[in-house]
């Protein structure tokens, strides 16, 4: 008979293997699902850069559409990238490693995720000079700040809402891999 000393149910590895097949999968999609989506949205982008140069817009309105189109070509790279990752996960290596991994794939902050802090100011910049001309009742800085600290709350409510997601489906299944590789090691 096994005792938990910590009072918590135990952790089964096939249990935790299954969970962690069904959220890489999940992931695998939603990687996939965002790949084609950024590069939808790029081809767009490429369409309103033309009808910019056409038109004879501002060079402002012209330079923001190109940043937006290098930051969405470069998400989708980013999440080509993700795709690839998630569809080499190979649960057939030694458990231990397999657990180390899990436990690093699912982790809060990974140095991989400043790759997407530069889109993410690219686009926040190229929509800015986007739509720079459409808030003509503020002054030159006031239309920029305003822009920006909406773009801001923008991606801090994204922020809170990814991390809502993560502490509910993939912390745990990080939580119970370090439990494993604790109780492997002990």
């Amino acid at each position: 008979m096994e005792t938990n000393h910590i009072n918590q149910s135990p952790i089964d590895l096939e249990i935790l293997i299954s969970d962690l097949k069904t959220e890489d999968a999940r992931n695998l999609k939603l990687m996939h699902q965002m790949q084609q989506l950024m590069w939808g949205i790029a081809s767009v982008y490429v369409f309103i850069i033309a009808l910019k140069f056409i038109m004879t817009s501002p060079w402002f309105e012209k330079l923001g559409g190109f940043l937006t189109l290098v930051a969405l070509v470069a998400f989708a790279l980013i999440f080509r990238n993700y795709h690839k990752e998630y569809k080499s996960i190979d649960y057939g290596i030694p458990t231990i490693q397999m657990l180390q991994k899990a436990a690093i794939r699912y982790g809060l902050l990974q140095s991989r995720v400043l790759y997407i802090v530069v889109p993410i100011i690219l686009e926040g910049i190229g929509l800015n000079l986007m739509m720079y001309d459409n808030f003509t009742d503020l002054e030159p800085l006031n239309r920029i700040l305003f822009f920006q600290m909406s773009y801001f709350l923008v991606m801090v409510i994204a922020f809170i809402i990814g991390y809502v997601i993560w502490k509910k489906l993939q912390k745990p299944l990080r939580d119970h891999a370090l439990a494993l590789l604790r109780e492997f090691e002990s």
